[in-house]
Order: structure tokens, then sequence, then C-alpha cells
């Protein structure tokens, strides 16, 4: 009876074809692989296109995904249909272009929420589903919404007011006014569509959020993504499926299957989300490079507020932004988050991009869950590994990640090393650990620890190697110490110290917010101030590198002496 009335309440006759849908249609997935509730989507499976509307001087268009959940897990689901006990779903579209040779992926549309509201009992996923009476989404089994439902408007909800990395949200939801046919739908601004073909592809994505699901820590694996197809002119466009859904994985996966030499790594924010970053870097002849960064926020209710590039001394142009708009006031008191673009810096040889702190702004563009932003620009330097640094909004966090770079060839690698605690190096001495890879011990103001960051040329004819720490005590004395010998760590104050052998202070700066930048402007390269404290550095010689700073405030377990901390380390190879 109750398929039935399921089948009753989604009227018109496409449902009869999508609610018919069985385990037959596809592999069977990883059925009660994870503990607790566990929903992804299983499939995304038809798709409503509805009329433009002009807003201003701006043509929109808008499209909608159905939407086929499963719960592979081994605890059924909420979905209570009058409280925020039932999952929200969105609809996301993005981009993928060839321009001039290199390949710009953006995210070009987002939907409002449409709200779960009874879980039918079917077998789309998993085979030998455990029925419910439609309040929750039984084990094994799966629920469909069409399109049409998941562009319904009346009962859509706006994403401010859902905390996607703990599933909570505000129920009943926001409800301002709207009016046209795009209103609340996937909208797209018709100036980014273009016929699809050889060199544009586009890929739709839907992510199922709610709390039983956060809670029991299986919320990383909410999205899938299909291709789709774009067909039209000017103001007229339709969307059609043009491959099949790839389970478990949110659209920025797809760049690298249009695209080669792609690369990505999910970043976990400690006690939040995940955000996933993506890159590609394009040679375009002429000794000019083409990096391209995407920036995804799957779950994050920090969100993002800064993403910084070591470029070191590479002559930087053609410095790029893309955000995706937030619209029919999706932010607090119903008025939409900022649409501003992220300004652009480069300081110390890192090029940075940031939004408007959160303590001036609640409502600045952030990148917040269920969004993508991109970041690019042109370089006259090639790759190499380096870290990038990504900012976080609410509460400020910098959080360092490998990523492909511009480097300062013909100099040598610049690599990161002494994670205290990780790869046999020795644990933070005051119960104190780092809270990413990348950085060094914690400190006594909670930034997680102090991060370096090497940019630059390490070559002896020119060097233009550039230290730049993050995370330190905000005003603190550092001092960039050198060794040429490294092992697994001592402690050292706070922290660890892996530099050693003969050791040399090269600089001594005040911290500003910090972050410290050694040399500056007016001081000696690092290779010759280093010879002028007699360590005359030879080619193919390596160096290593810290920086410890000023932390009066002694943390427990550590002895009364210990007024001072470390970042991890940067392994330098020096090249002729």
């Amino acid at each position: 009876m109750t398929n039935i009335l399921k089948s009753v309440l989604r009227t018109g006759s496409a449902v009869a074809g999508v609610a018919a849908l069985s385990l037959g249609a596809f592999a069977q997935t990883n059925c009660n692989a994870s503990v607790g509730p566990d929903i992804i989507v299983g499939d995304l499976q038809d798709i409503a296109n509805y009329a433009g509307q002009t807003i201003g001087s701006t043509s929109y268009d808008a499209v909608a995904f159905g939407t086929y959940s499963c719960n592979i897990g081994t605890v059924w689901c909420n979905w209570f249909s009058s409280t925020n006990q039932h999952p929200v779903i969105d609809n996301n579209l993005y981009k993928h272009k060839l321009v001039n040779g290199a390949g710009h992926f953006e995210q070009i549309g987002m939907s409002w929420l449409k709200h779960g509201f009874f879980a039918l009992s079917n077998n789309l996923c998993c085979s030998g589903c455990q029925s419910t009476d439609g309040t929750h989404l039984g084990v094994r089994c799966s629920d469909p919404y069409t399109a049409s439902r998941n562009g319904g408007q009346n009962g859509a909800g706006p994403r401010w007011q859902v905390n996607a990395t703990t599933g909570v949200f505000t129920y009943p939801p926001a409800n301002p006014s709207y009016s046209g046919s795009v209103a609340r739908r996937c909208r797209v601004d018709t100036a980014d569509l273009e016929t699809s073909g050889t060199s544009v592809h586009y890929f739709a994505e839907a992510q199922y959020v709610t709390q039983d699901d956060a809670t029991a820590g299986n919320n990383d694996n909410n999205c899938s993504y299909r291709p789709v197809a774009a067909t039209g002119s000017g103001t007229v466009w339709n969307f059609s499926y043009a491959g099949s859904t790839v389970r478990e994985n949110p659209a920025i996966m797809a760049w690298a299957t249009v695209e080669a030499g792609v690369q990505t790594t999910n970043i976990d924010i400690p006690g939040d989300g995940r955000v996933v970053l993506g890159w590609n870097v394009t040679p375009l002849g002429g000794g000019q490079w083409h990096y391209e960064y995407a920036l995804f926020n799957m779950n994050s209710d920090a969100s993002i507020g800064g993403f910084g590039i070591p470029v070191g001394s590479a002559n930087i142009t053609n410095i790029g932004f893309h955000d995706v708009a937030y619209h029919d006031g999706d932010g607090p008191g119903n008025v939409d988050f900022s649409g501003t673009d992220w300004t652009s810096s480069i300081n110390g040889g890192v090029l940075n991009w940031s939004t408007t702190p959160f303590a001036q702004n609640q409502s600045a563009n952030a990148i917040r869950w269920g969004t993508m932003y991109t970041f690019r620009f042109d370089a006259n330097v090639g790759p190499s590994t380096s870290q990038a640094v990504l900012t976080t909004f609410k509460t400020v966090m910098n959080v360092a990640t490998t990523v492909d770079a511009p480097s300062g060839s013909p100099g040598g690698p610049m690599v990161s090393f002494c994670d205290p605690g990780t790869s046999g190096v020795l644990p933070c001495p005051c119960n104190n650990p780092a809270v990413f890879p990348g950085q060094g011990c914690d400190n006594s103001s909670s930034t997680g620890g102090a991060a370096l960051l090497g940019t630059g040329n390490a070559s002896l004819t020119i060097d233009t190697v550039v230290f730049n720490t993050l995370g330190e005590k905000a005003t603190a004395t550092s001092i960039v110490l050198q060794g040429d010998a490294s092992n697994n760590g001592s402690a050292f104050g706070q922290g660890v110290r892996c530099a050693a052998g003969s050791l040399k202070r090269l600089y001594t700066k005040n911290a500003v917010g910090g972050s410290i930048t050694a040399p500056a402007v007016g001081d000696m390269p690092v290779s010759l101030r280093s010879a002028t404290l007699g360590d005359m550095i030879t080619p193919g010689a390596h160096r290593y590198y810290q920086v410890y700073y000023r932390d009066p405030i002694v943390l427990g377990g550590c002895a009364g002496t210990a007024t001072f901390n470390t970042t991890q380390a940067f392994d330098v190879t020096w090249n002729q």
C-alpha cells in the first residue's frame, strides 16, 4: 500500500518509468559496507527543462535532475516529513571548456533544496531491501524523487539554514516570496551556455544531506554526478543525459575524465567537513603554462575564505576567479549571500585570493557547502610539487595541502617534511599535535600549528628562495633556522626540530598576523646569507630549514622553559 501511495503522490507519466527501476539496471554497489545509515545518490534519473526568464538585464535558464537515493548502511535513515529529520537534496551544474588549449572547469548553476517527505522501499543499489512504512529509508532500500519533484518551487528551502557537516537544518525552512520559471531551481546564466561538443562538456550533480547519516560519519560519499549535454541557442536551452551516473563522487572528479593530467585531493577539516581540491597545469607553448585550480566544498560548515598558491618569482598573468551565484534570497534575512569576486594579490612569492573576512561580513562570498570556486593564472614557469594554503572562513584556520605550482627551475626541489608524530618523526612533546600534515605542533593560540612554505628558485646562481609561515602566534619573534643535516626530530620547546648538524640562524623577524616572510626586501638571499655565516653551500647539497617562534604560554606537560615552538621543516636541494 505504501508503494502505491508514493506512486500516487508522484503523478505524471515519467514517474512510472523511473519508479520501476531496479537492481538490474546497475551493478550492485558496496551495500552494508558502512556502519549506521549511509545515504548515497544511486542515480540521477531524469531531467526537467524549464522555460527561461530574464531578470534585470540577465537571461537565465533552469533545469532539475531527478535523484534515486540508496541506503547502503546497516541502519535505516530517518525520513520524517514535518521535522528536520529527513534529507535535503541539491542540484548543481558544472561546465568544462577548452580555452586556448587549456581546460576551464567551473560551477555554473545551483538550486535550492528539495526536502524529503516519504521513503519508498525499492531495490536500485542493493538486493534484499528491508521495507519500512515510509518514515525511514530501510537498510539496502532505495527511494526515487523525479526531476519535477526536485524542481518543485513551493516546498524548496534555502541552503543557508543547513549545516552540512552535522546535517542539522532549520524546519520549516525560510520561505521568501518568489516568482518566475527559474526561481529556486538550478538556475544558469545563459551567457554560460553553449552547445556540447568535443571542447565543451557539462555535468549534473546531486547531494543528500541528513543528520543521522552525518552523525554516523558517512556523509563524505553523498554526492554523485552524471554527464549531460546541452543544446539550444540564445535564451532557449535543453539538457539531456550523455552518460551514466558515477556514484559516490562529486562532479569535480569528472574533470579528469575530459582532460588529461587533472589531479584531485580530499581535505578533511578537523571537527568540520570535507573539501576537494582539483588542479591541472597545461603547457601553452612559448614558455607559458596555464594553472587551473577548482575547490569544491562538499560539507564544510566552516567554509573557505582564502586560497594561496606559491608562485615564487614567476611572472604571473591572466589571474582569474569564478564563483556561482546564490539567488532568490538564499542568505540570512532572505538576502542572498554576497557575490563579490575574491580579490587577488601576490605577496612574498604567494598568490592569494580572498573574500571579506567573516568578522566584517558574515554573508561574504565564502565557498560554502555544495559550491565550487575556480582559480586560474598563467605563468612563465612550469610546475613542481609545492603547497597550497586554504583559509577557513567562519573560524580562521590555515590548512596546507600538496599541489603543483610554478617552480623556480633550474633550482632544486623544496620538500616539506618533519610532520610530528608521522612517518617515524617524534610526536609533539606537550600533548599538542599538529592538526594537519605540513604543520608544526599546535601552539597556545590553537592555530593548529605553524606551517612553513617554501617558494622560489633554489639555485646558487639565481637564488630567489623565500620562506613564509602561517599559523604562528600573532606577533611572535621568529627565527629562520638552517641545518646541514636532518633527523627524525628532537623535542625543541613545544615543538619538534628535524634540522640538525651545523645550525645557522639566518633571519630574525616579527610575525604580522601569525606570518613572516624571509628573506624580505633588503635581506640577503638565503644562499648568500648562509655563506656569510660560514656555511658555503655547494651544488647538489641539501639544507634543512625550520622556523622557531616565541610562545610564552607554556602548555600543560611541558617544562617551564618551553616558551617557543616550531614549524615543520623543508628539505631544499640547491642546484647550480
